[in-house]
């Protein structure tokens, strides 16, 4: 199991290779309370973009069950992960 800060750090950078993938710089101020909307100039397909690479970097996919929570910030990103149960 991951620990909270290298699932904070998972998320992030894979914002950022999103981000630099598209040619877009990352926010100065990218944290846990930056919205994943699009003020960050991705769009839905670059969030999915996000999610294959979080699968690929911590090996969880929280999106195999249902969501039920709307998901505002990247802490709450971050949360979602660190909620799924280890294997």
């Amino acid at each position: 199991m991951q620990s909270q800060e290298e699932v904070r750090k998972a998320v992030l950078q894979a914002i950022r290779e999103t981000l630099a993938a598209k040619g877009l710089p990352p926010p100065a101020s990218l944290d846990l309370s930056t919205p994943v909307d699009g003020t960050l100039g991705l769009d839905s397909l670059d969030w999915a973009a996000v999610i294959v690479r979080l699968e690929e970097k911590t090996g969880i996919d929280p999106f195999q069950r249902p969501v039920e929570r709307e998901l505002k910030t990247v802490r709450d990103l971050v949360d979602l992960y660190e909620e799924v149960p280890s294997a």
